[in-house]
């Protein structure tokens, strides 16, 4: 939760991405838990480490090239008709991209596990790719901010 609150309010503008204001925010959001703060972050919630997780993910070449074009926290909803009934599906993508013209083009999903099994990847995809049907958007991007691995996720239509 700290790490997505703190992608948000960098990408907002609320906190500055360099480590001094992302290490005192930190901080202030681990406080928040109520958890002891831990400058080992293998022992538990340690500021530098979080701070450092989103200057690592911010500094990554396809978040980096995305970063002027990125929206927080993006709503998305869609409904389909099966038979007699609507189902109704509603979420909310970590960040999207707009292109140019103002189209969504990339949804971007943060994930902070250190290893994710094969099958978190696979729900992890399902998921995004939902997200990507939902939103017509072009890709998605799962964004392993511990690892600084970034997987590509394309919509059902074009695998």
């Amino acid at each position: 939760m700290i790490l997505h609150k703190l992608l948000e309010e960098v990408l907002t503008g609320e906190t500055g991405d360099d480590a001094t204001a992302l290490v005192r925010r930190a901080a202030e959001l681990i406080a928040q838990t109520g958890r002891p703060a831990t400058d080992d972050p293998s022992t538990g919630l340690s500021a530098d480490e979080l701070a450092g997780c989103v200057i690592r993910t911010l500094a990554l070449d396809e978040i980096a090239a995305l970063r002027p074009t990125l929206s927080p926290e993006f709503p998305v909803y869609a409904s389909v008709l099966t038979g007699e009934e609507e189902q109704a599906t509603a979420g909310i993508a970590d960040a999207v991209s707009f292109d140019p013209g103002g189209t969504l083009d990339v949804v971007i999903d943060w994930k902070s596990d250190v290893r994710p099994t094969d099958e978190t990847l696979a729900h992890y995809h399902a998921q995004v790719r939902t997200y990507l049907d939902m939103t017509g958007a072009r890709r998605g991007l799962i964004v392993l901010v511990t690892t600084g691995r970034v997987l590509q996720v394309m919509p059902s239509g074009a695998q």
